[in-house]
């Protein structure tokens, strides 16, 4: 069993400016690698409205011995899905993530088509691959640990087609100079469950002002709290209304147990289609 550990629970508010400038990763772009030597019995198989996804179970990655990444190591050693700066929990499928996927697939299909797309926080890279199988013309992935993207977003890419991995782009690192790797401006920023942490809130707004393109859309699923670690959805909707450049709507919520989801829609405010986004995501 996988915990939280090694956060302070600190408001957004109370966090200091100097850390959340702070990077903690170098970012760096990946070399592209078809690694295909887990076996098919670890494959697991994401199906919905007649599309159709596979992807290597995360714990594949922990069972190879080859594997040989210090922050990865670190984290099985810990239990833990989280060591601030260290591993930012890539191995771990978080629930949100599948919310997406669903969301994507019975509600914006046309949404994606010929458009290019960045899997932000991308982990096992099920939403990326998702948009390729939308139609997506190009898809990049991002996660913070290189070890993830090496050792589980590529093998994942790869067995969904060779064709679609020549297509990508992949990068490793904190999100804070990620702009300067990359320049490139994209219509969708597809993320999931990466508001856990108030300290990344202005570095995830950074990226999102960055990369999207003027009339681009940012879906994001996340929970309403994080219980042991501190951040919550509310908190990072503050952020953007503070910040006075982004629009946001909550396309879909749902609850369970005392847990509660929300999908929420980012836009620029002064965008040539500042409201037609909405007409996607409602019946």
């Amino acid at each position: 069993m996988f915990k939280f550990g090694n956060f302070d629970t600190k408001l957004e508010d109370e966090v200091n400016e100097e850390n959340e400038a702070e990077c903690l990763m170098p970012c760096l772009e990946i070399e592209l690698n078809s690694r295909s030597s887990y076996s098919n019995e670890n494959q697991c198989t994401f199906a919905i409205d007649n599309l159709e996804i596979q992807y290597f179970n995360p714990s594949t990655v922990l069972q190879d011995s080859s594997v040989n990444d210090s922050t990865i190591i670190e984290a099985e050693k810990n239990h833990s899905d989280l060591l601030e700066g260290v591993y930012e929990g890539g191995l771990k499928i978080w629930e949100c993530t599948y919310d997406v996927a669903n969301y994507l697939c019975t509600r914006c299909r046309n949404l994606i088509t010929d458009k290019q797309v960045l899997d932000l926080g991308c982990g096992s890279g099920i939403l990326g691959i998702i948009a390729y199988k939308l139609g997506a013309s190009v898809v990049h992935f991002q996660d913070y640990n290189e070890g993830v993207i090496k050792h589980l977003t590529m093998p994942n890419v790869a067995i969904n087609g060779d064709e679609i991995l020549n297509k990508s782009k992949f990068w490793s690192g904190d999100w804070n100079n990620f702009t300067s790797i990359n320049n490139i401006k994209y219509d969708i920023i597809l993320t999931s469950e990466t508001i856990y942490n108030p300290k990344n809130y202005k570095k995830l707004l950074k990226v999102f002002k960055n990369f999207l393109k003027p009339d681009g859309i940012v879906i994001l699923g996340g929970k309403s709290y994080y219980f042991g670690v501190g951040g919550s959805m509310a908190q990072f909707q503050d952020i953007i209304k503070e910040d006075n450049k982004l629009a946001y709507e909550n396309v879909w919520s749902a609850e369970e147990g005392r847990q509660s989801y929300t999908i929420s829609a980012f836009q620029f405010y002064l965008s040539i289609l500042p409201i037609i986004i909405f007409h996607y995501f409602r019946n």
